[in-house]
Order: structure tokens, then sequence, then C-alpha cells
């Protein structure tokens, strides 16, 4: 079963104007619910700007994105944010963390986002921290914390309003291979234990691998 797709869809910055760049060009996929999908492909090949118009952070120039056969390039943004905060979760290339901020309390953001209480939210970012094996780190500050316990942190976020899509730019572009490794096995045990549907964007040849479906991208396009 389809859970997103896009369906011929262009972004062209700078339209009309001299330096007018065409990000995508066409570009058509499915994202199947319970999967993980990777995008591979060069930088600037347009990976990013396809994970951005499926998380509808951006519009299409032409063509439509499709979430539950839902229609969302033509709505607006107030329900696009809506959208974004209950049914999808993001691991960005940089963390974002909030140095100053401890670990559950970073974790909770996205939750308070949605004017829950604090108690609930940090309630709900401890259970997810505990998932996935932070449960001695839940008071530390980012500083104190290693590369891939940030990673830890960074999943924990992006799965604390519990989202049915789950879109990775790049996971393993400030991490070893060793630490690849292991976010990869604690995404796949996410998507067990959630029912959650993962997009990623990498040239990482492990993360490639690891996917249940691969498209490869380049100059805008899927070329495989």
């Amino acid at each position: 079963m389809v859970l997103a797709r896009a369906e011929n869809v262009w972004k062209i910055y700078n339209s009309g104007e001299p330096h007018e760049v065409s990000a995508l060009r066409g570009v058509s996929l499915n994202i199947e619910r319970g999967r993980a999908t990777a995008l591979g492909g060069p930088s600037g090949s347009g990976k990013t700007t396809l994970l951005s118009l499926i998380g509808l952070l951006s519009k299409p120039t032409k063509g439509n994105i499709f979430i539950e056969d839902q229609e969302y390039s033509i709505l607006s943004e107030v329900y696009r944010t809506k959208i974004r905060r209950e049914k999808i979760g993001f691991i960005f290339q940089s963390e974002y963390l909030m140095p100053q901020l401890t670990t559950i309390e970073n974790v909770a953001l996205p939750k308070l986002a949605t004017d829950t209480p604090r108690s609930v939210a940090e309630s709900k970012a401890k259970e997810r921290l505990i998932e996935l094996g932070m449960e001695k780190r839940l008071n530390f500050r980012v500083a104190e914390l290693s590369g891939g316990e940030r990673q830890r942190v960074s999943i924990a976020r992006a799965m604390i309003n519990d989202p049915d899509l789950l879109i990775a730019d790049e996971p393993s572009s400030s991490i070893d291979q060793e630490l690849t490794l292991e976010v990869l096995e604690l995404l796949r045990s996410m998507m067990k234990q959630n029912a959650l549907t993962v997009i990623v964007a990498s040239h990482d040849p492990l993360v490639l691998e690891w996917a249940d479906v691969k498209y490869m991208m380049e100059d805008g396009s899927i070329i495989t």
C-alpha cells in the first residue's frame, strides 16, 4: 500500500530569470507503507529538494504531492503545518539540537509546539528515549553526548508525535561506519515497533543497501 507519492513533480527556482534552476524535473515515485525508501545520487541531484516536498516543507512548482491519497500541494500552509506535526517526523543532516537544553527537553520540543502540557510532553520524550537506550542520559545536555547519542536524540525527537512517515536527510553524514550501522538498526527497530514508513536521502552505500526500495537521482530526475 502506498503512503505517499509524487506525481510529475517539478521544482524551479528563480523561474523566468537568467539564473533559473530546475532542481526537480518531472519526478514521480511511490513511498510504500511500512518500508524504507532511499534516494541516492550525488550532491545537487535533487534528493533534499524532493524530501522537502514530500515532507510538506515546500510546494512544487508543478505536479502533485499526495499523502494517503490527499493532495497537499494546494492546501494552506496552516493546514500543511498541522499535517507535518501529526504525520511526519524529520531527521535533518544537521541535528539542530538545542545545546542549552537537556536531552529530554530537546525531545519534548515538538510535542510542546502542539500545546501539550510540559509534564505530558516530557513523559512521552522519556518513553521514546528509553526505547532508544538513552535512559541514563535523560538529563544530560547535548554537549555531554557522543555523536551516536546525539543521533539517538534526533530519532527520539522525530518520533515524539508518533508519525506515520519519517524523513531523514543524510543521517550518516557526520558519523562513522560503526555508528551508521547502529543508527540503521535503530531505524529498522522503530519501523517494526511503530508501523513506521521511512524515506531517506543519502550517498552512503550502507544506507542505500539497507533500504527496501532505492531510487537513484541525477540532475533533478530519477534515473533508476
